[in-house]
């Protein structure tokens, strides 16, 4: 648990966060844990991680294309292997997505899964599509919503 002290008000009034807690509510559990921890990674020591850079990392390790059994033991690895690196004493950010790809690649080797897009039924960006893992009836009201908001305004195309 992050014990943040930013009131969950303020978080709802961010567009990109609203839109991270939703994709991270369709995902299986264990992928959506291990995703948000994976997140962490690309903060710096001195300054928070932006929601929508966030959000935009989010869409492109869900859009790997990875099975969500690989795709959550690549991502728990990654933590690892970069929180040990840390203790270390390096204590530099990720900038990309690369390190994922090669623990993915192992991790694919070492299961004898095949790179089939498995995830790719997730609605990772946001258009209209049936998802893997069915959202709360709750966290789907606030989604519909979020689009109805969206469209009045006139933001078409967007997630």
């Amino acid at each position: 648990m992050c014990h943040a002290e930013t009131a969950l008000e303020a978080w709802a009034e961010e567009a990109a966060a609203r839109e991270l807690f939703g994709l991270l509510a369709t995902l299986p559990d264990g992928v959506s844990r291990a995703l948000v921890r994976y997140l962490g990674l690309f903060r710096s020591a001195k300054r928070a991680l932006a929601w929508d850079r966030a959000l935009r990392l989010a869409r492109e390790a869900l859009a790997m294309g990875l099975d969500a059994e690989v795709l959550e033991a690549a991502l728990a690895e990654t933590v690892e292997a970069m929180l040990a690196k840390r203790e270390a004493g390096d204590v530099r950010p990720l900038e990309n997505h690369n390190y994922l790809r090669r623990v993915a690649e192992s991790v694919q080797a070492r299961t004898g899964c095949t790179p089939a897009p498995r995830m790719d039924a997730l609605d990772v960006h946001g258009a209209a599509g049936e998802r893997a893992h069915k959202p709360s009836a709750t966290v789907d009201g606030v989604l519909r919503l979020e689009a109805l908001k969206r469209r009045a305004r006139g933001e078409v195309g967007h997630a």
